[in-house]
C-alpha cells in the first residue's frame, strides 16, 4: 500500500538520562490494522502519545496525511473528565461537537444505541469500552488509535470489542493498537510492530515468532496467563 497517512521518521523521546524510544521508524497506510506490541516499558505508550501530539520527540518528526483524522480510545482507568455522572449518550456526543444525532448513529455501530440514556458509570467495562470507540467515531475519523482497550473486561466483551474492530477494518477504516494478548493480536491485524523501545519486528502476523522477538520472561507470563483464561473457560 503506497498511501501513507502517518510517517514516524526517526523518533526518539527522552526523559532526562532515560531512553524511553529511540530511532523508531515507519508508515501508517491507509487500511492497516498495526497491532502494536512488546514488554512493559518498550515505549509503546510514549510512542502512542507522539502519534497524537500529547508528546514532543526529542529526534525525529512525525508527519501526518492531511486527510488524516485520528479518533482516541484509551484505557478504561483513563476516563479522565469522563468519569462523571452523565449518560452513554453524552459521552458520545463531546465526539460529535455536540450532536445528537451523530452520537445516536456512532452508538448504533457499535450495537450500543440501547444503552444510550444509561448512565456511562453504570455501564459494564466491555460496554464502556466500545462507547469510547462510538465517541472516537463520532468525530468521522479515518485512523482509530487505542492504549490496551480490552484491559480489565471479561473473555466475551473482549471478543464482542474484537468483532467490532475487525468489522471497522473491513470497512476501510485505518486502525493501530497497543495490546498484551499476542494471540489475539496474532489473528487479529494485518501487521504487527513489536517495539522494545526500538522495533524490533515489523512484518505480516504469521511470521512473527514471541520466543525470538519477546522477552523470555515475557513470553512465560503470557503463556501462563493464557493457559490460565483457557482453563476458566473450558
Amino acid at each position: 500500500m503506497s498511501n501513507s497517512l502517518i510517517d514516524l521518521d526517526n523518533i526518539s523521546v527522552l526523559f532526562g538520562a532515560e531512553t524511553a524510544v529511540k530511532q523508531v521508524s515507519f508508515c501508517v497506510h491507509a487500511g492497516e490494522f498495526i497491532g502494536l506490541i512488546g514488554p512493559n516499558g518498550a515505549g509503546k505508550s510514549t510512542l502512542l502519545k507522539v502519534i497524537l501530539g500529547l508528546q514532543m520527540p526529542s529526534k525525529g518528526r512525525v508527519r501526518k496525511d492531511a486527510t488524516s483524522v485520528i479518533g482516541y480510545i484509551p484505557q478504561r482507568g483513563d476516563l479522565g473528565p469522563i468519569a462523571m455522572p452523565i449518560s452513554a449518550l453524552e459521552v458520545v456526543m463531546l465526539g460529535s461537537r455536540g450532536s445528537k444525532q451523530v452520537a445516536l448513529r456512532s452508538l448504533e455501530a457499535v450495537h450500543m444505541a440501547d444503552v444510550a440514556k444509561k448512565r456511562f458509570n453504570d455501564l459494564s467495562g466491555g460496554q464502556q469500552q466500545r462507547v469510547f470507540i462510538a465517541k472516537a467515531l463520532a468525530s468521522d475519523p479515518n485512523v482509530l488509535i487505542l492504549d490496551e482497550p480490552t484491559t480489565g473486561i471479561d473473555e466475551r466483551s473482549q471478543t464482542e470489542f474484537y468483532d467490532i474492530l475487525r468489522d471497522l477494518q473491513h470497512q476501510g477504516m485505518t486502525i493501530v493498537m497497543v495490546s498484551h494478548d499476542v494471540d489475539t493480536v496474532l489473528r487479529l491485524v494485518t501487521r504487527v510492530v513489536c517495539l522494545n523501545q526500538t522495533i524490533v519486528y515489523d512484518g505480516p502476523p504469521q511470521h512473527f515468532e514471541s520466543d525470538k522477538y519477546l522477552p523470555s520472561f515475557f513470553t512465560a507470563q503470557h503463556r501462563q496467563l493464557h493457559h490460565h483464561h483457557g482453563g476458566q473457560h473450558a
